[in-house]
């Protein structure tokens, strides 16, 4: 069996391309549509215990069966986080197949093709999560510049009492249940939305109304 792991980091984000290029995988190895199992979420790799698709893919995950990701930052954000992943699957007797990464199935001397391939998964994994770093860096340095050229504006604002449309029924349904008693993790959940999003909602209705 092969089980294939899609992530995107938000919701407004899409599978489609990660979806293309497994299919396009799965023709040029003839998998039948029987063989292969999907696993998508759309949420940020930055903990790996509230990715529950992740969880479900690995526990599902049987020896002799080969876990499948478009790239090794699908895994994780950090080094630390993706090899501990990658540990986890070679433990359960799974092949791990990345692909963006070298194959080295051509390779028949087992004990190389294994040290090659950590080789590859090491150096990809640094290469990853200092990429990710600079872009932060990045991203922190226009901020700063943006806000000493006084047009920093911040994110707009999603949840509101202007808001058009679903946003609108969202903050409508949160403020409810707030008024409700309902607790800020209840909403998060029932909304699925990220606690502190509900927090930021409540506390701007809180100002608004002193």
């Amino acid at each position: 069996m092969f089980v294939a792991y899609l992530r995107v980091s938000s919701a407004d984000q899409n599978l489609d391309r990660q979806q293309e290029l497994i299919a396009e995988w799965q023709k040029d190895k003839n998998v039948a549509e029987g063989d292969l199992i999907y696993f998508n979420e759309k949420v940020s790799g930055k903990d790996v215990k509230n990715r529950v698709e992740l969880l479900r893919a690995l526990d599902y995950l049987r020896e002799r069966d080969t876990f499948l990701v478009t790239s090794l930052d699908r895994l994780g954000r950090n080094s630390k986080d993706i090899k501990d992943l990658l540990q986890q699957i070679k433990n359960k007797g799974a092949n791990i197949e990345i692909l963006d990464l070298p194959s080295f199935a051509g390779v028949t001397d087992p004990t190389l093709r294994e040290l090659l391939s950590n080789l590859v998964i090491e150096v990809f994994s640094y290469v990853a999560e200092t990429e990710r770093t600079k872009i932060k860096e990045r991203q922190e340095q226009g901020i700063v510049l943006a806000k000493e050229r006084g047009i920093y504006k911040g994110r707009p604002l999603k949840y509101h009492a202007d808001a058009i449309g679903a946003d609108k029924l969202v903050y409508d349904k949160a403020i409810d249940m707030l008024s409700r008693g309902f607790t800020v993790a209840t909403i998060a959940r029932e909304l699925k939305l990220p606690r502190k999003t509900v927090y930021s909602i409540r506390d701007r209705n809180n100002r608004e109304n002193i």
